[in-house]
């Protein structure tokens, strides 16, 4: 060969500026396009920003009403039954179901799936009210 064991060198140095060259291309055909691309935002919430009778939604990143007979829970993320109903089905944020207990049995459980009379009373939250020396 006349080129000595040159040609493969100067093939590849050929096909690496040519696409070093069709890389630049590409930039400067897309950057343009990018750069005016629509832009939006988000506000910016937190849990303690909703309201009593709302959850903080994390997925979509605000406050969303709670069910009927629901609030917000401890941790501001889902909703409970209020004071008085059971749980009857729970698919988490506002999917949950609550049902008023019995007159007779106006406690809940602490998991909240069932009401229980409770001879001691009701504490502000609808559990039952334990007095000393007894338990549940």
């Amino acid at each position: 060969m006349a080129t000595g064991g040159r040609g493969p060198v100067v093939a590849m140095a050929a096909g690496s500026t040519l696409s070093a060259a069709s890389v630049t291309l590409f930039l400067l055909l897309v950057l343009p396009r990018v750069s005016q691309a629509q832009t939006f935002f988000l506000p910016f919430r937190q849990p303690e920003t909703c309201g009593h009778n709302q959850y903080f939604d994390i997925s979509a990143l605000s406050c969303v009403a709670c069910g009927a007979n629901q609030r917000q829970d401890a941790r501001g993320t889902s909703c409970v039954c209020l004071p008085g109903f059971q749980m009857i089905s729970n698919n988490g944020g506002p999917d949950i179901i609550c049902k008023k207990c019995p007159e007779h049995m106006k406690g809940v459980t602490e998991d909240g799936w069932n009401c229980i009379s409770c001879p001691g009373g009701l504490t502000a939250e609808g559990k039952c009210h334990c007095p000393t020396g007894h338990i549940l």
